[in-house]
């Protein structure tokens, strides 16, 4: 598998934010909360991120933190599965700024649980 992000794997549209929101289900591991929920087309998962404002007040910070969890993805998205395909939302819950290696790991937890989740 090529470890890449392109642009149609990117979540984007505001009926997809609805949707995770309404009907998604949630897996959580601090500092990131996973939303997730099955889409009918097929093809690969769909990715979105997000650092609420709220929490992480100075946009350079935020941007870090996007770019850390959307390189981690990019990384670890074959430990997602195989399954249908499914839209994928990160949601950083923490307050600041944390080291890569901890963020990583937050990702690949939420990966494999919600692979388990899908058995």
């Amino acid at each position: 598998m090529i470890n890449g992000l392109p642009k149609h794997e990117r979540l984007k549209g505001r009926h997809w934010f609805g949707v995770l929101f309404e009907q998604g289900q949630s897996i959580k591991r601090f500092p990131l909360k996973l939303v997730y929920t099955p889409v009918a087309e097929k093809g690969p998962n769909l990715f979105g991120v997000s650092v609420p404002k709220r929490n992480v007040p100075t946009a350079v910070v935020r941007n870090r933190i996007k770019r850390q969890i959307r390189e981690a993805y990019r990384l670890n998205k074959s430990l997602a599965g195989a399954h249908e395909q499914e839209a994928l939302f990160f949601i950083f819950q923490g307050r600041e700024a944390l080291p890569y290696v901890r963020i990583e790991q937050a990702v690949k937890d939420l990966l494999m649980r919600f692979s388990e989740s899908k058995k």
